[in-house]
């Protein structure tokens, strides 16, 4: 009797593996079940089952140790945080759309939402905590800002199977334009970074691939933050005024080139993630002065995309001040003979709902003059030549 019991349980469960198999090679056979096969090796880091399921022009633009650095539906994270964002994705495989030799599987995405949370553990930060430990306590808590979009699996049918089309040619390509983007903003040229971030979303559009959609969610979100800051450029210049600079010297670096070094306080209300500088060199006085060169400096330039808490996100808020300096880029003779005057000449607000982090600055020293006022020296400078940025 005890025997039987025994057998019936092994029995049922040999039914309930070969039944796993049965399932688990079926689903190879349809666009959703392969997507969920896909995504089911990622989750488990079976990289070589994810790699295998890529189609076969894929495996030709990309080997095995390639693919680990650009896996499909993967966090794009370091190495270091890899495993631990991964675990926390949910993927929930939807409807799928076939035509012909081609499918397009839509999968809802719910994960951390990595730069709010980025900016969100810095500006918590107190005593000894490093942004690495609260944000491991995050994971383990689950108490980390979540974001859900929905993203697409492409399939290609070969020889009776489908298979993932990535198309890393055209998404390092994508990479490459969306970080000409980012430079672009952050030089304040907001006209020409709107038109980079849209070719880029025309272009995901237009590229049937896996993972494209889910570009396009991020750069969308990007590129609606960048439009805000150009429809606030009057407010913003209008604010300008209210960055303090005091402080103010020009000096050699600790590398024997010559620099400008101060400190500048927000004396306003408004959190600022950019604030841009204009050194402006001019030769003679009254009716014969003229500016001779000019050269652009941004001592503040907070990250829009997720820096693996490798170093500060934190925008300029109210009440803080922070030192600053800056190599100087004007050709000797401009330094030997002309006059420097340094002056803010725009800044960008804060967009994200981030929590703001306390100012762990002192205000300014008295007689601090407004920035668009200050002047870097009072007589030229003879230096060497300098380095550039």
């Amino acid at each position: 009797m005890i025997m039987s019991r025994i057998q019936a349980k092994g029995a049922m469960l040999a039914a309930a593996v070969v039944g796993a198999f049965l399932v688990a090679g079926c689903q190879g056979h349809t666009p959703q079940g392969a997507a969920e096969a896909y995504l089911g090796n990622l989750k488990l880091y079976n990289y070589p089952a994810c790699y295998q399921a890529l189609s076969h022009q894929d495996q030709v633009d990309r080997t095995m140790d390639q693919f680990l650095g650009e896996i499909p539906m993967a966090p794009e994270v370091s190495k270091d945080w890899f495993k631990g964002v991964l675990r926390t994705y949910d993927y929930k495989v939807g409807d799928s759309k076939t035509d012909g030799d081609k499918a397009i599987v839509t999968v809802s995405v719910t994960r951390p939402d990595l730069a709010l949370w980025e900016r969100t553990v810095d500006a918590s930060l107190s005593g000894n905590q490093t942004p690495d430990s609260i944000a491991q306590k995050n994971l383990t808590e689950n108490t980390y800002p979540k974001v859900s979009y929905d993203d697409d699996v492409v399939m290609v049918n070969q020889g009776g199977e489908w298979r993932l089309f990535v198309d890393f040619p055209f998404k390092e390509n994508i990479i490459k334009e969306h970080k000409d983007a980012v430079d672009l903003y952050h030089k304040h040229d907001y006209d020409k970074a709107i038109a980079a971030y849209q070719k880029i979303l025309d272009e995901l559009d237009k590229e049937q691939a896996t993972g494209n959609a889910g570009l396009k969610f991020q750069y969308g979100r990007e590129l609606a933050d960048i439009q805000n800051s150009q429809k606030q450029l009057a407010d913003a210049q209008a604010y300008i005024p209210k960055i303090v600079l005091s402080d103010v010297d020009m000096k050699m670096s600790a590398s024997r080139v010559p620099g400008i070094f101060g400190k500048m306080t927000n004396s306003g209300d408004k959190a600022i993630d950019e604030v841009q500088f204009t050194v402006t060199y001019t030769e003679g006085k009254g009716k014969t002065k003229k500016e001779v060169f000019s050269e652009v400096h941004v001592p503040i330039a907070t990250p829009l995309e997720f820096n693996n808490f490798g170093r500060p996100v934190l925008p300029f808020v109210p009440g803080e001040t922070r030192n600053f300096g800056f190599r100087l880029t004007a050709p000797t003779d401009i330094q030997q003979k002309a006059t420097p005057d340094l002056t803010v000449t725009s800044i960008v607000f804060t967009q994200s709902g981030a929590l703001l982090p306390k100012p762990a600055a002192p205000s300014p020293s008295p007689g601090a003059s407004p920035a668009a006022a200050a002047s870097a020296a009072s007589a030229p400078a003879a230096a060497p030549s300098p380095a550039k940025n």
